[in-house]
């Protein structure tokens, strides 16, 4: 998921100096987990604006599960605060870049409001594990050698991003040089091989990987999902669970 953090105030006041009317959009995605664009959260920036003589239009609150990024769904509560919307100064978003990009391209291309439009996050990167605790996993750097690497990413992983090693600044227990706190990404990846018992990839020599993969922007084109079914599936899975 996309890790993120808020913006000081300070700089969010900023971006909205002129600005009067302001609606708030948050995201039942990432932005919840990392609790920049849950309910509470607009509810507390709310506040914070109201304070700083700003109105406050609207809060949108997307439910747990419906990410801005994904306009198949969020496009529908755009429609509905479509009035509302029109008649702001500005939008803020409390998502992550890319979920603030697809609604002010929506906006901007299907319902043809042009709005100022800032992002009241930073985002931080890929990330995973939990619940409190989120550590960066993958830079999608769009040619993955975990299947090589014992399924530890040395790019995300090593300090150097070492496609091949370790470096010879490895401590004598087992820590980075770069970062004397760190294990070893390349000691770790030796451990997990010689676990799983593919040791013998250790000594591969891995070529320059294919950075024209990582150019941006980047697209991807898949068949759409039913989401009806989808829900109905999620519906029966947790029926079944007995949450």
């Amino acid at each position: 998921m996309m890790g993120q953090k808020q913006k000081p105030l300070e700089e969010i006041l900023r971006y909205l100096e002129g600005k009067r009317k302001i609606v708030l959009m948050g995201c039942g995605g990432c932005a919840t987990i990392f609790r920049t664009g849950d309910p509470e959260a607009i509810d507390r920036m709310a506040d914070e604006l109201t304070k700083h003589g700003k109105e406050v239009l609207a809060k949108i609150k997307l439910p747990f599960g419906v990410f801005c990024c994904y306009l198949p769904m969020s496009s529908q509560f755009l429609k509905a605060n479509e009035k509302v919307i029109a008649e702001a100064d500005a939008i803020l978003m409390m998502a992550c870049g890319d979920g603030t990009q697809a609604v002010r391209s929506y906006l901007d291309n299907e319902m043809n409001i042009v709005k100022p439009i800032f992002t009241a996050n930073n985002a931080m990167g890929s990330v995973g594990e939990g619940p409190s605790n989120f550590v960066e996993k993958c830079m999608g750097c769009g040619d993955c050698v975990l299947a090589e690497t014992g399924g530890i990413c040395p790019l995300t992983q090593c300090s150097k991003g070492l496609l091949n090693g370790p470096c010879g600044g490895t401590t004598p227990d087992g820590k980075c040089e770069v970062d004397p706190e760190k294990d070893c990404a390349w000691l770790q990846i030796f451990k997990r091989l010689e676990k799983i018992g593919e040791l013998d990839k250790f000594l591969e020599i891995r070529v320059p990987k294919d950075w024209s993969l990582a150019i941006r922007p980047r697209r991807l084109s898949v068949t759409p999902i039913d989401l009806m079914s989808k829900l109905k599936e999620l519906k029966s899975t947790l029926e079944a669970m007995g949450v």
